[in-house]
């Protein structure tokens, strides 16, 4: 039987100096679970779910997957004297490979080790043993004569960006997956040429999209450190399998990642053909997101990770997969995938308002963009989110020309249309019902728990600059925090009335007309923006305005 040696971060490897250690027992368990907050995200980040995922079998599918990684890139071949070191990432039992190290050479040949016994004991213990809490685990491998041992370790550390956080049980490479593997295997080995009876070392970096691995590989050094090179070793049968077999683990992460990896190949006297390993892969942190886009990365990542999920799945349910979301939820995916996928700048021709928003806007950006797509025709949005779903999962190169251009053309709509009236009543409400709401429970929650359910009902959101002109000012937010003010039902007529002359008289007013107008409202009526009203003690106060409102209105019309 396989002899385990569980170490609970006292012994077995030493860990990265730049995580804090913790003993394994205490950091096993539930987390506790995340508050919500917002619209549709839990403070976290995380997608908020009408019901929970990740049953126990999908945790223990996460655990046998890993037990089967850990045999296909090191336990099958492994010498006497060998040892590995693998971690991977723990978040609400998902498990996901974030690098590995060949630590020590083995040499010479011992026993066979036989899957069954490998996997038997440690596939029955692991998916206990990790829990759910977010920790990094470090694996070690040693091999013996006989058997491999096996130890285990958590060290502390924040979590990795393309971790996923939602056990699955995930389906086999699919077989563009493994063409795309061979492609890049097919690209490192020719590369080098390997002495007779040599060694050589070799450093790649590869990229992976979505679900995709891209075919270009980039070479980083190649050294020759046995062998005169005065001959090369022969080729023969296919040796790309086990370079094959290391890569494929790291497809199963999220969004766009950098993977660095080290090969060696080696010719051994005596035997027809040289070997190949993957001695080294590490998965590279991404660099910090700017501050004002902290909040679109951590959401984007939860829209990643769940369209992901879909997509192995099927993927016509992905495609249906947006009726659940929230148009917030929508926007908040679609702005970080353009910002992590860098596409802004190719969209800058088609729909530069919509580059020069997302681009320095954050969050707000996200807020904006939601508005844009309320405004965009159902069949529009069905078309957008279906280009985007597969640049998603398989990555922009995945995109046929047809599908680029359909994006481009769907792009364009959308910039025209921010220049274009408001005029369907589904979008006025639906703006209007998320200004309102934004307005008492984001902005101003005080002035909503002073009015109390009874009062709440009898006061009005009101847009500074109406939605009828935010065609006017195509990069400004109409529901911006900025452009809401709550009054009372009585200050709101009074408002209204200005602007109704607006309307009734002036049926092409410019930009700088509206600004002027919607300040001569704010001068005269400000003084009951956000606050309680007294109809006793403010009625005489609020008909004086509303006149002197309208003279000063109707001399900017030329009334």
């Amino acid at each position: 039987m396989l002899g385990l040696l569980w170490v609970c971060a006292l012994t077995a490897c030493a860990s990265n100096d730049s995580f804090e250690r913790e003993p394994f027992e205490e950091a096993a368990g539930d987390d506790v679970p995340a508050e919500r907050a917002g619209l549709g995200f839990t403070r976290e980040g995380a997608l908020e779910r009408a019901a929970p995922v990740g049953s126990e079998r999908a945790r223990q599918a996460e655990a046998a997957r890993v037990v089967r990684e850990l045999w296909e890139v090191a336990g099958a071949s492994g010498a006497p004297g060998e040892a590995w070191t693998f971690d991977y990432q723990v978040h609400g039992g998902a498990l996901t490979l974030l690098s590995f190290r060949r630590t020590t050479q083995g040499q010479g040949t011992g026993s066979a080790v036989e899957w069954n016994g490998f996997s038997r004991e440690l596939t029955r213990s692991l998916s206990t043993l990790v829990g759910v809490k977010p920790r990094r685990l470090r694996f070690t491998l040693e091999r013996g004569p006989e058997r491999w041992r096996i130890g285990l370790e958590t060290v502390r550390g924040q979590v990795a960006a393309h971790a996923r956080t939602v056990p699955e049980v995930l389906p086999g490479a699919s077989g563009p997956l493994r063409s795309d593997a061979l492609t890049v295997a097919r690209q490192l080995l020719p590369a080098a040429r390997l002495p007779w009876e040599g060694r050589v070392r070799e450093r790649a970096r590869l990229q992976f999209e979505g679900l995709r691995l891209r075919t270009e590989a980039e070479l980083r050094d190649f050294e020759v450190q046995e062998g005169s090179g005065r001959r090369s070793a022969p080729g023969g049968t296919d040796l790309r399998m086990p370079v094959v077999q290391a890569l494929l683990p790291f497809a199963n992460a999220v969004g766009s990642r950098e993977v660095e990896v080290e090969l060696e190949g080696r010719h051994v006297r005596g035997e027809a053909e040289p070997r190949w390993t993957v001695v080294a892969a590490t998965t590279l942190e991404p660099s910090e997101p700017p501050e004002a886009m902290e909040d679109i990365a951590r959401e984007y990542r939860a829209m990643q990770e769940d369209i992901l999920r879909h997509w192995r799945q099927e993927v016509k349910e992905s495609a249906r997969l947006a009726g659940v979301w929230s148009f917030e939820q929508l926007a908040y995916w679609y702005v970080g995938g353009f910002i992590a996928k860098g596409v802004l700048g190719a969209m800058e021709a088609v729909a530069p308002t919509v580059v020069s928003v997302l681009g320095r806007s954050g969050a707000k950006g996200a807020q904006w963009f939601r508005t844009v797509l309320i405004r965009t025709p159902p069949a529009e949005r069905e078309a957008l989110q279906r280009i985007w779903m597969k640049a998603e999962a398989e990555g922009l190169a995945a995109l046929e020309a047809g599908e680029q251009a359909e994006l481009r053309a769907l792009l364009k709509d959308m910039e025209h249309r921010l220049r274009t009236p408001i005029t369907d009543k589904y979008s006025k409400d639906k703006l209007r019902e998320w200004a309102r709401q934004e307005y008492f429970e984001v902005h101003h929650p005080q002035l909503a728990q002073a009015l109390g359910k009874d009062l709440l009902g009898t006061y009005q959101v009101h847009h500074l600059v109406p939605i009828e002109h935010a065609h006017l000012f195509p990069a400004r937010g109409v529901n911006a925090a900025e452009n809401l003010v709550g009054m009372a039902r009585e200050v709101h007529s009074s408002v209204n009335s200005v602007w109704t002359l607006v309307r009734t008289n002036a049926k092409n007013v410019s930009a700088k007309d509206v600004e002027e107008i919607a300040r001569i409202t704010h001068k005269h009526f400000g003084r009951w923006f956000h606050v309680l009203y007294d109809s006793s003690k403010s009625g005489a106060a609020l008909a004086s305005a509303e006149k002197a409102a309208l003279r000063e209105v109707a001399a900017v019309l030329g009334l």
